[in-house]
C-alpha cells in the first residue's frame, strides 16, 4: 500500500511510513488503495496548486479584458483617421480651395486641369463671377471662344459684371468678329465700365464745317483718332464698301447729305453720323462800267467796278467768258465803233449777266 501522506510504497501491515513517519491507518480488506486515496484527497484542504490555478484563471480573464481594450483603441484610431481624412478632403474641396487650385493650374498653363477644377468649384458656388471668369479664360486658351462667350454673357446682360469680366467678354467678342455686340454692350454700360473699356469704343468722326446752309462752295473735313472713315454723299447708309475718306470733300451747289462712320484699330465700327449741307451760290449782279455808251473825240479810259470775291472778264465785239481778258486795270477805249461786253465771275463760280457798252471814238 502507499503512505497517505507522501504516497510512497510501504509494507503491508506497517503502522507508520518509514519515509515521512506518518501513521498508517488500518484499512478494511473491502477497500482498495485507490479508493482510500481518492477519499483522502477529497477530504484534504485546498493546496497551493489550486490557488495558482485560480490566479492563472483570473490572469487570463484580465488578459482578455486587456486585449478587448486594445481592440477598442485600434478601432478608435481608425475612426479618428477616417474623420481626419474626411475633414481634410472637405477642406481641400471647399470653393476657396478649389478656386485657388484652379488659379495655380491656370498660371502654370495647365488649362485643361484648371477648367476641370473650376467646374468643381462652380458646382459649389455657380454664381461666382471670379470662377466663371476663370472658366472662360481657360476655355479661351483651349480655343473654345464660343463657349467662353456663353459663360460670360449672362453676367453682362444682368449688368452684374465687374470691369475684369467686361474686358474679357469684349475681347472674346472681338476675336469672334462680333463687333456689333461690342458696340451695343458698351453703349448701355455704366460710365465706369466705359472708361475702363475705352479701347473698345469707336467714337464717331467729327465733321467741319457744321451742317447748314452756305452761299459759297464749302470744303468738308472728317476727323477721328483712327484712320478709316467711310462715307456717302447721297444720303445712303455707308458700308465698308463705300468711299474711304482720304482728304477734304468739296461740297458743290445744291443739297448734300453726308453719312459717315469710322472703324478703329480693333475693327469696331462707330455710329453713323449724318450731316446735311445746303449750298446756295449767289449770282453776282451785272457789272457796272463807266463811262456810259456814246461818241467820244478824245482818249478815254473805261473802268469796271469789281465787287469783292469776284473777277471781271471782258471782250470787244464778242461775248466774254472766263477765258477772255481778265480786267485788272482801266481799259483804253479803242478808236472807232466797238461794243464792250463785260461779265463778273464770283468765287463760287456763278457768272453775272453781261453788261454791254457801245463806244464810238473819233479824233
Amino acid at each position: 500500500m502507499k503512505c497517505p501522506k507522501c504516497h510512497k510504497e510501504v509494507e503491508k501491515g506497517s503502522l507508520y511510513c518509514p519515509y515521512c513517519l506518518s501513521d498508517i491507518p488500518w484499512v478494511g480488506e473491502f477497500n482498495s488503495v485507490e479508493t482510500l486515496m481518492k477519499k483522502e484527497q477529497q477530504n484534504r484542504p485546498p493546496q497551493k496548486k489550486h490557488k495558482f490555478k485560480k490566479y492563472l484563471k483570473k490572469f487570463r480573464h484580465k488578459k482578455r479584458k486587456i486585449d478587448f481594450s486594445r481592440k477598442q483603441i485600434i478601432c478608435l484610431m481608425i475612426i479618428v483617421a477616417i474623420l481626419l481624412g474626411l475633414l481634410c478632403y472637405r477642406q481641400l474641396h471647399t470653393f476657396s480651395a478649389l478656386y485657388s487650385s484652379a488659379e495655380r493650374q491656370y498660371e502654370n498653363q495647365n488649362y485643361e486641369c484648371a477648367l476641370k477644377i473650376t467646374e468643381e468649384a462652380l458646382n459649389l458656388k455657380p454664381e461666382s463671377e471670379a470662377a466663371n471668369l476663370l472658366m472662360a479664360k481657360s476655355m479661351e486658351k483651349l480655343g473654345d471662344t464660343k463657349s467662353a462667350v456663353l459663360v460670360l454673357r449672362p453676367f453682362v446682360q444682368n449688368k452684374t459684371a465687374g470691369t475684369a469680366l467686361y474686358k474679357e467678354f469684349l475681347s472674346l467678342l472681338t476675336k469672334e468678329g462680333n463687333t456689333t455686340e461690342v458696340r451695343d454692350v458698351l453703349k448701355y454700360a455704366s460710365k465706369e465700365i466705359q472708361d475702363a473699356c475705352r479701347e473698345y469704343i469707336c467714337v464717331a468722326p467729327v465733321s467741319n464745317p457744321a451742317p447748314g446752309t452756305y452761299t459759297s462752295v464749302q470744303t468738308l473735313e472728317l476727323k477721328a483718332d483712327y484712320s478709316k472713315i467711310y462715307y456717302t454723299l447721297d444720303g445712303s447708309i455707308p458700308t465698308r464698301e463705300s468711299t474711304l475718306y482720304t482728304g477734304p470733300i468739296t461740297l458743290k451747289e445744291g443739297t448734300t447729305e453726308v453719312k459717315a462712320f469710322g472703324v478703329n484699330d480693333k475693327n469696331i465700327e462707330s455710329d453713323v453720323i449724318t450731316r446735311k449741307y445746303i449750298i446756295v451760290l449767289r449770282t453776282p449782279d451785272a457789272p457796272e462800267v463807266t463811262p456810259k455808251s456814246g461818241d467820244y473825240n478824245k482818249k478815254t479810259e473805261i473802268k469796271i467796278t469789281v465787287p469783292d470775291g469776284c473777277k471781271a472778264y471782258y471782250a470787244f465785239d464778242s461775248m466774254p467768258d472766263i477765258s477772255s481778258t481778265l480786267y485788272e486795270q482801266p481799259i483804253s477805249m479803242p478808236v472807232g465803233y466797238h461794243r464792250l461786253n463785260v461779265i463778273l465771275v464770283a468765287a463760287n463760280g456763278k457768272t453775272s449777266k453781261v453788261t454791254t457798252m457801245e463806244y464810238y471814238l473819233q479824233y
